[in-house]
């Protein structure tokens, strides 16, 4: 996957500090720089989730993501 298809969201999650987290699986040739994207396993298996059907609601029971970055995940989810 190219760096220009890669699936990027600014999160707040449990540090409180917003940062961008990739959506997709990480892919080694992608990373150029030390401000890429993190990768959070949470993140993104709330996005698969969410992109199967999951709700908001039950991605930030089941995952422990703040309500508000389960809800950023599952609209992004809707939109692509």
């Amino acid at each position: 996957m190219s760096r220009s298809t890669l699936h990027v969201l600014r999160l707040v999650l449990s540090d409180g500090v917003e940062r961008p987290y990739l959506l997709d699986e990480p892919v080694p040739s992608t990373r150029t720089t030390d401000d890429d994207p993190v990768y959070d396993p949470w993140v993104h298996l709330a996005y698969l989730l969410a992109q199967q059907g999951r709700d908001a609601d039950w991605l930030a029971r089941f995952t422990g993501l703040p309500s508000a970055a389960a809800r950023e995940i599952a609209a992004a989810a809707r939109r692509h």
